[in-house]
């Protein structure tokens, strides 16, 4: 596996600022603005009440809930609460679901460009990322005729992401039902 440098170059960036240096921080996906007031104030709501114990295995029902109404009202995708999961962030997830999906030596297509710790989560788990190029005259998004001209026997997964990380591409809804329509497991990281 591949190093994941973002964090040493955001310490190096830290460092440069606190040496004064006027930085532009391209290194991690991290909002430019702080927590908003209501996320805090229902932070310091739930600790008051004492909302710090163990959950359901699965996550909080009430936002698995939430997450089902989104779907249905934003996609009109039935999703029952049993089917999500909550982690604490992307990574975790990721690796979580490649840990499911994937069985040695399978292999998962990935976005070229693409999130550089994709790779390691797929390996980490005995899977073999297969990186499909992007170009920039399609706008770095997949193209379904390459897509299907790059699944092989052991192909199980396809990484859609958007939008995308690195290029901030938002795919159009019709080239998502195409890459939906596949006989692959569709793993989406929005």
């Amino acid at each position: 596996m591949k190093p994941f440098y973002v964090m040493e170059v955001l310490e190096r960036a830290q460092e440069l600022e606190r040496a004064g240096e006027d930085v532009v921080h391209l290194e991690v996906g991290e909002p430019d603005f702080d927590t908003p007031e209501p996320i805090k104030e229902a932070c310091l709501k739930a600790l008051r009440e004492g909302k710090t114990h163990y959950t359901h295995s699965l996550g909080l029902l009430e936002l698995r809930e939430a997450i089902c109404e989104h779907y249905w009202e934003r996609y009109g995708v039935e999703v029952t609460p049993d089917q999500v999961v909550i982690t604490s962030g992307t990574s975790p997830g990721m690796l979580l679901l490649f840990s499911v999906l994937l069985d040695r030596g399978d292999e998962v297509i990935l976005p070229d460009p693409y999130y550089p710790c994709y790779p390691n989560f797929v390996q980490y788990v005995g899977g073999v990322p297969k990186a499909l190029p992007t170009e920039e005259a399609e706008g770095f998004r997949y193209e379904p005729q390459r897509v299907r001209g790059a699944i092989g026997p052991r192909t199980k997964a396809i990484v859609v992401n958007s939008p995308s990380n690195p290029t901030g591409v938002v795919m159009e809804p019709e080239r998502l039902r195409e890459i939906a329509s596949l006989p692959l497991w569709v793993v989406s990281d929005e």
